[in-house]
């Protein structure tokens, strides 16, 4: 099954079907563009944004770490084995029990992440669809990570999610 893609010229397309005095297309890819640029801010400021036509909301959650099951800094645990492989140290080996252990977890106690809340969109098959945010130097993801690491309270804007594992 092919799945249909949806860029901006794609969606300019349909929308030069729509209506009478269209703009031309390196406009509506700005509007599109500043639009969506506002909305993150919007939500990295801690705010719900709702999507409208039954389509839900996206915001950011900051969720409670499962201390039962410890998570991999694997940025971090990376720069460390580099370090001892350049001492020349012998890594951890599990079938030996020798050698220096390089896992370094999280002991933070929240995580954060863009959550879509598609309990509220009324659409067909909604299982089958997911958000993800943008990586990269300029994705919203980084843009999380350096508010929470330059700002000591940003941590405060976002809604505290408790996750079953802790409801009782």
């Amino acid at each position: 099954m092919q799945t249909k893609s949806h860029t901006i010229r794609t969606i300019y397309k349909e929308y030069s079907k729509e209506v009478n005095d269209e703009v031309n297309i390196k406009v509506f890819s700005d509007i599109c563009s500043e639009f969506n640029l506002a909305i993150v801010e919007e939500i990295l400021n801690g705010y719900e944004f709702n999507m409208q036509n039954n389509l839900g909301t996206l915001s950011i959650r900051r969720v409670e770490r499962d201390p039962r099951t410890p998570q991999i800094n694997w940025g971090e645990t990376s720069k460390y084995k580099q370090e001892l492989l350049d001492k020349g140290e012998d890594l951890f080996d599990i079938s030996t029990g020798k050698g220096t252990k390089w896992h370094i977890y999280y002991v933070d106690k929240y995580y954060y992440k863009y959550h879509w809340t598609k309990s509220r969109a009324k659409i067909k098959n909604k299982t089958a669809y997911r958000f993800d945010a943008t990586r990269g130097i300029k994705g919203n993801k980084e843009k999380l990570t350096a508010l929470l690491k330059n700002d000591d309270m940003a941590y405060l804007r976002f809604k505290k999610y408790v996750p079953s594992y802790y409801k009782k």
